[in-house]
C-alpha cells in the first residue's frame, strides 16, 4: 500500500529502494526512455514499432505520493544536464554546457555564477530577477550528480538523442511491491529516442501527465479511485517558457 504518512525524505528513500528491487527482479520491465547501443530497441518492453517510435505497455509503477504514482523510466546511460527543483543544483556536462544553456534560456550571473532559468509557466519575455531563489541555481559538474536519487516533480534533464512521439498504455498493471494494479492511457508522449546526429539533445521533464483508474484485485474489476501519473516527457513547443 502505499504510505502518505512519511515524511518527505523517508518516502524518497522508500521510492528508491521499491526502483532498486523492482529494477532487479527477472521480470522487470523499463519505460520508453531507455536504450542500449547495441540493442536499440528491446523487445521486452515496446512492441514491433519502426525505428524511432514505440508502444509502452509494462512499465515499472513505484509510489509516490497518495494519489500519484511514478511511471519510471531508467536510462542506460548518464545524462548531458540534470536540474534539480529539490535541491537548485544544475548538472551539466561541460561538452554540451552551451547547447544545455541555450536550450534552458538560461542567464549566468557574473557575480554569484549562478544559473538563472525560467520555469515552466512563465510569461514568455519575462526576465529572471537576481536573488529570485526559485529560478537560481548553483552549476555543478554532471559528475557529482546522483542517480540513485529521486527525481522532483519539475526537475529537468537532457539526454543525447531526438524527441519523438512514444504511446503509453496501462491495462492492469501492478504497482512496484503489489496491492494495487492501474488502468490508463493510451498517451502520445514525447521521449528520448536515439539520434545519429552527435549533438542532438533531448529534453525531458519530471511531470503529470495525466490519471490512471486504481483497482484493487488483479482482474482490474474492482475500481477504487484514480491517480496521478507522474513520469519523464518533453513538452510540445507551446507548453516551454520563453521557446524553450
Amino acid at each position: 500500500m502505499i504510505e502518505p504518512s512519511l515524511p518527505r525524505q523517508d518516502r524518497r528513500s522508500f521510492i528508491r529502494r521499491f526502483a532498486l528491487a523492482a529494477l532487479a527482479g527477472p521480470s522487470a520491465m523499463v519505460a520508453a526512455c531507455r536504450y542500449e547501443r547495441r540493442e536499440p530497441w528491446r523487445s521486452d518492453w515496446l512492441s514491433a514499432a519502426p525505428v524511432g517510435y514505440g508502444r509502452v505497455t509494462r512499465p515499472i509503477l513505484i509510489p509516490w505520493s497518495e494519489d500519484t504514482i511514478w511511471l519510471d523510466a531508467p536510462a542506460a546511460e548518464l545524462p548531458a544536464a540534470y536540474v534539480s527543483m529539490e535541491t537548485r543544483q544544475a548538472f551539466i556536462d561541460y561538452d554540451f554546457r552551451e547547447r544545455v544553456y541555450w536550450e534552458l534560456s538560461a542567464h549566468i550571473s557574473v557575480s554569484t555564477g549562478l544559473w538563472r532559468l525560467p520555469l515552466h509557466g512563465d510569461p514568455p519575455k519575462e526576465p529572471v530577477m537576481p536573488g529570485d531563489v526559485l529560478r537560481e541555481f548553483e552549476e555543478l559538474s554532471m559528475r557529482e550528480w546522483d542517480p540513485t536519487r529521486a527525481p522532483t516533480e519539475g526537475d529537468i534533464r537532457f539526454f543525447r538523442g531526438r524527441p519523438a512521439p512514444i504511446t503509453v498504455e496501462l491495462r492492469c498493471v501492478q504497482l512496484a511491491g503489489g496491492g494495487q494494479w492501474f488502468n490508463a492511457g493510451p498517451w502520445r508522449l514525447r521521449q528520448r529516442v536515439p539520434s545519429t546526429d552527435p549533438e542532438s539533445l533531448c529534453r525531458e521533464d519530471f511531470r503529470l501527465v495525466g490519471t490512471a483508474e486504481r483497482f484493487t484485485d488483479r482482474e482490474c474489476t474492482e475500481p477504487a479511485g484514480s491517480v496521478g501519473v507522474l513520469t519523464w516527457a518533453g513538452r510540445e513547443p507551446d507548453e516551454r517558457p520563453r521557446g524553450v
